[in-house]
């Protein structure tokens, strides 16, 4: 259990990864820890799509930032324009967790999200948990790019979990505040 508990407590979230792909064997490791999250009565109300074509990555990162530049909110644009933007860090692999609508669809995708994010880390690789994402198919090549995922009916991408080795050091563990309240 002691091994459980440090992979919780060292997860971090990585923004640089290196070109190299992980592999396969990794990968499908991850796709299960998804695919064993807690889930409201058993629906398993999740999708996964596993994206590893750099060029439909770069596809959504870039309507990402064309989202994000015309947003009117100068942070946003700022962080659009800089240089070395993109949604997904450059992750070789990016899972994209799915939601049908029902209930507690998102929480189910959450759940296997966090996983996956998980798994990752005891596989030590990086991993991102990433939200933004979704700003690309709000843009005028939202629909062009929600068919290239070739969804089931009904369910549209909530969440991505960006994978790859990590490019550098660990970034810092954070503080965190103790917001916690005892009734007893």
């Amino acid at each position: 259990m002691d091994r459980a508990l440090e992979i919780l407590m060292s997860r971090r979230s990585v923004r640089k990864y290196l070109e190299k792909q992980i592999p396969e064997e990794s990968l499908q490791k991850i796709l299960a820890a998804g695919m064993r999250a807690a889930t409201a009565m058993n629906r398993q109300s999740w999708h996964f799509t596993v994206v590893q074509d750099k060029v439909l990555l770069d596809d959504i990162s870039e309507a990402v930032g064309a989202v994000l530049s015309a947003s009117g909110v100068p942070s946003l644009h700022e962080r659009a324009q800089e240089a070395a933007f993109h949604t997904f860090h450059r992750a070789p692999t990016v899972v994209f967790v799915s939601a049908e609508e029902s209930t507690y669809s998102l929480a189910d995708c959450a759940n296997a999200s966090q996983n996956m994010c998980l798994a990752a880390t005891a596989l030590h690789l990086g991993s991102c948990y990433i939200g933004s994402f979704v700003q690309a198919f709000k843009g005028e090549k939202g629909e062009q790019l929600r068919n290239r995922f070739s969804l089931p009916h009904g369910y549209h991408p909530v969440f991505a979990v960006a994978l790859g080795y990590t490019d550098g050091p660990l970034p810092e563990l954070t503080s965190r505040e103790s917001k916690v309240s005892y009734i007893r």
